[in-house]
């Protein structure tokens, strides 16, 4: 075996590994909800539909505004559907979500956005396509969105292509011998 071989194999076999314990950390590192902060659950529980299921102790609903983070606060309703929220709960009763909007006959209120319903019932909202992307997709507001991930992956393989480069073109160097005058 020669010594360019030996390298770009173990290059290669580095490269692999570190690759697979990227992905096997972010899919380890994902912390139980009984651990969070209880107004990290409300955020999470409101995230999914863009209203809160559950009833929480009242202290929790003034934490999860506190820590709402910036994009949330300024570009979503979460702020008002948390204090909704938080006056049922005064109530001891669930949120029912956000009233239809006049003139609105398809459904209960509106995804965290802000646009839509999420009854279900907009033309092109379901079919397996978009189930699919639902399933994968961020299940929290912690998540760590999968474009930011596609782009880690990617970024990591073109340093494993650019190493091995320039690797190669070392190794040739060095066995084609010192240039000549």
């Amino acid at each position: 075996m020669t010594v360019a071989s030996t390298l770009s194999r173990r290059l290669l076999h580095t490269t692999a590994f570190a690759l697979v314990a990227v992905a096997v950390l972010l899919l380890v590192a994902s912390p139980a909800d009984a651990a969070k902060p209880c107004g990290k659950q409300v955020i999470n529980d409101w995230y999914g539909d863009g209203r809160v299921d559950k009833i929480y102790p009242l202290h929790c609903y003034e934490d999860a505004i506190d820590a709402l983070p910036v994009d949330l606060n300024d570009y979503s309703s979460a702020k008002e559907d948390i204090e909704r929220a938080l006056q049922f709960a005064v109530r001891n009763q669930p949120d029912p979500g956000r009233p239809a909007p006049p003139g609105d006959e398809t459904g209960s209120g509106t995804n965290p956005g802000g646009t839509g319903t999420t009854s279900g019932t907009n033309p092109g909202t379901g079919g397996p396509l978009n189930e699919a992307v639902d399933s994968i997709g961020p299940s929290n507001a912690d998540s760590v969105p999968i474009p930011l991930l596609v782009l880690g992956g990617l970024a990591l393989l073109l340093l494993a292509a650019g190493s091995a480069g320039y690797l190669r073109r070392r190794l040739l160097a060095r066995r084609e011998g010192p240039p000549t005058a």
